[in-house]
C-alpha cells in the first residue's frame, strides 16, 4: 500500500514561500510545446471567476494570467499590445489553458470541453465545503 503525500496536494514553493514552476505541455496546440508556469492560487482563481461575465474568461483575463504566471518564456506588461495582436489568440488561450489546468487539477482538454469557468467553479465550491 502506498499513502498519498501531501507534496502531491500541495503546489511546491521555494525557501521564500514562492510558487516554483511546473512545465507544463500545451496539449491544445497542434506542435505541443512546453512553458513553464505557475498555478493561480484559489484566492486568483476565486476572484476570475467573480470578474468574468458570461462563461469563459475573456482575452485581457487571459493575458492577465499569462503574463503573471508564465515563467518561461517571459511576457512582460510591455507584451500586452503584441499579445493582443491577430493571430495570437490561440497560443495566450492555450498558455491560460494550461495555467488554470495545473491549478485546478484537471486535464486540459476537460477545461475546453466542459468550460474554464464551469470547472472552476466547481472547484472552489469543493474547496469551500472541505
Amino acid at each position: 500500500m502506498e499513502y498519498l503525500k501531501k507534496e502531491e496536494i500541495f503546489f511546491e514553493r521555494d525557501t521564500n514561500g514562492e510558487l516554483i514552476p511546473v512545465d507544463v505541455i500545451l496539449e491544445t496546440l497542434p506542435n505541443k510545446p512546453t512553458v513553464s508556469v505557475t498555478p493561480l492560487t484559489k484566492g486568483e482563481l476565486s476572484k476570475i471567476v467573480k470578474q468574468s461575465k458570461g462563461t469563459e474568461t475573456d482575452t485581457d483575463t487571459d493575458i492577465d494570467v499569462v503574463i503573471a504566471h508564465c515563467k518561461n518564456p517571459v511576457f512582460k506588461e510591455d507584451d500586452r499590445i503584441s499579445l493582443k495582436a491577430a493571430g495570437k489568440s490561440l497560443m495566450i488561450t492555450a498558455i491560460a489553458i494550461a495555467i488554470f489546468s495545473i491549478s485546478v487539477g484537471t486535464s486540459q482538454s476537460e477545461l475546453v470541453n466542459e468550460g474554464r469557468k464551469k470547472i472552476v467553479e466547481k472547484e472552489l465550491e469543493n474547496f469551500r465545503t472541505q
